[in-house]
């Protein structure tokens, strides 16, 4: 019994050494000494949460995590993933798991963190069930560094196509993962082992057939060229990102990889300053998919978004969209209205668009996308689940209030783009719907979407239009063939999607120099519309069939 009371004493001791060390200057906390252990193939849950919790108690904790594999695991997590591989959600799950306010797992949260630093060596966590695996939120100068984000059962599925006839082509699939016939296949692309790359059409919900040992036969057309080639198949298109940045400030994501996520890989919303640094989203080794949606999303924001020294490979979108959101007035009186966001997929954090007092309101027209005037925000009211936001502005709405939207101007942060890959994937590189950007030395191959789009986009409720733009000194090879393609331009697209874009010169001071396009035979390799105030020079263009083409675009100056 003494010897028992001993140890247990010495434990305590230990334990209590390393919490006054905590406490003293440097605040290290190593996720060991709070039970984690790594590479043992045991559940870590329990440990890296008392870690977490801890760290959001004490500002100016780091957050230690050595070398190895973290089991992140959670049981309501795993019965969401069962219930959507068996059916219950639908053949399109994001039509349940992904809308407004739905409730969910927060792998590791960070809520309220302060002046926090997690700091891994080659650390994963490697997630069990589908969960927000970070959660950011409410949080002011926070830094994950060295980080690396997978899954256990990745949100897809992945064979090697074995047949291709006029008909149907055949995908044997590993045995790691079992086609049914409910299971959910949303979307379905190919990596072309031969030209490294991938496919530039996906087919959607596509049809099935069971064949037994997992070979699956799928009744749509394929080119030949496509056999011994990868297909993969989504088990959802969007859910919860692998790091949600939620009413933050300052916020530092460094050497932080993704292999896989059942949604977009870091999505950040109504923050402030996000610095990004040599962030890689690429598929794991023996795979060709990453995360399932976008790799990075990022609207209602202020000031800097800085990307630096990025990869980007495999996601199943663009590599980042940034915006704000152009908001339905659902009812005006006076200088009061009822705001919502009526986008396809509501806002992509799925919680409200809410305005601060002081902010800048834009009224837009929604034919043209064209701003007629701004207002001040002067009370807000808003309570969660509402989708819809009550304002109170500085001056009376027109009474014609259906021909309008209103877009805040000032959550729409700098852009900063450079030194980055952005390597073979569905969709755009780069979507930009906000005011001071520079995109600049960055390498684009085989997006199957335009590089490059400038836009605003009516149909996704997603602008607004650019200014001060800046896109110098980047590659950009084999883009703009398939999916995402905007205007068939195969490098940069400058453009307006609204039902009436002529004679509108919505985009403004936008520069694109020295940048080198080689397309494979594109309409056009830049593409410039709805712009005025536009320098086109010393670009460098190959493979299409015109270096640019213009749609009501004014005060351009072309300098080769």
């Amino acid at each position: 019994m003494n010897k028992r009371r001993y140890i247990l004493f010495s434990v305590l001791s230990i334990l209590a050494c390393h919490l006054v060390m905590a406490s003293g200057q440097n605040k290290m906390i190593n996720v060991t000494d709070m039970g984690a252990r790594p590479n043992d193939g045991k559940d870590d849950t329990r440990a890296l949460r008392r870690a977490v919790a801890y760290a959001c108690e004490h500002p100016g904790t780091t957050l230690y995590f050595p070398k190895g594999i973290y089991e992140l695991k959670d049981k309501e997590a795993i019965v969401l993933e069962t219930k959507v591989l068996n059916g219950e959600m639908g053949e399109n799950p994001e039509k349940v798991i992904y809308t407004p306010y739905y409730p969910y797992v927060k792998g590791l949260d960070f809520t309220g963190a302060k002046q926090v630093t997690v700091l891994a060596d080659q650390a994963t966590l490697l997630c069990e069930g589908w969960m927000e695996p970070i959660s950011l939120d409410q949080c002011e100068d926070v830094t994950v560094k060295g980080i690396t984000i997978d899954y256990k059962r990745k949100p897809f599925v992945s064979g090697d196509i074995v047949e291709i006839t006029s008909d149907y082509f055949d995908v044997q699939f590993g045995e790691n993962k079992i086609v049914t016939e409910k299971m959910p296949l949303t979307r379905m692309t190919f990596w072309d082992k031969e030209k490294n790359r991938l496919y530039p059409e996906p087919i959607y919900f596509p049809k099935r057939e069971l064949l037994g040992g997992n070979k699956i036969r799928f009744y749509h057309s394929l080119p030949q060229t496509l056999k011994g080639s990868n297909a993969t198949a989504l088990n959802s298109f969007h859910f919860r990102p692998a790091i949600l940045v939620y009413r933050s400030v300052s916020t530092s994501l460094e050497d932080v990889t993704i292999h896989a996520q059942p949604g977009m890989g870091i999505v950040g919303f109504d923050s402030k300053d996000i610095f990004i640094k040599r962030l890689s989203i690429r598929p794991s080794t023996g795979y060709y998919q990453s995360t399932n949606t976008d790799a990075t999303h990022f609207a209602c924001c202020e000031g800097v978004l800085h990307f630096q020294g990025c990869y980007f490979q495999g996601q199943g979108d663009d590599a980042t969209n940034v915006h704000g959101y152009y908001q339905t007035i659902i009812s005006a009186e006076g200088n009061s209205a009822d705001l919502e966001v009526k986008a396809g997929t509501y806002t992509h954090a799925q919680v409200a668009d809410v305005p601060s007092v002081g902010d800048e309101m834009e009224l837009v027209e929604i034919r043209t996308l064209k701003p007629v005037r701004t207002y001040k925000v002067k009370d807000v009211r808003h309570s969660i689940p509402e989708t819809r936001v009550h304002v109170t502005l500085s001056d009376p709405l027109p009474e014609n209030i259906s021909d309008y939207y209103l877009m805040n101007v000032t959550k729409l942060p700098q852009l900063i783009f450079e030194n980055s890959v952005i390597n073979s994937h569905l969709a755009r590189g780069i979507l930009v719907k906000t005011r001071n950007v520079t995109i600049r030395n960055n390498v684009f191959r085989n997006c199957t979407g335009t590089a490059i789009h400038i836009g605003a986009e009516a149909n996704w409720h997603e602008g607004t239009h650019a200014k001060h733009v800046l896109v110098a000194d980047n590659v950009m090879m084999g883009c703009g063939k398939g999916a995402g393609s905007q205007a068939g331009a195969a490098g940069i697209a400058v453009i307006i999607e609204a039902e009436d874009t002529e004679k509108e010169y919505l985009h403004e001071d936008i520069k694109i120099t020295d940048n080198l396009i080689a397309g494979e035979g594109n309409d056009c390799g830049i593409y410039v519309g709805n712009a005025k105030d536009v320098l086109l020079q010393g670009n460098k263009i190959t493979g299409c069939k015109l270096a640019y083409k213009y749609h009501s675009a004014d005060q351009v100056l072309l300098e080769e």
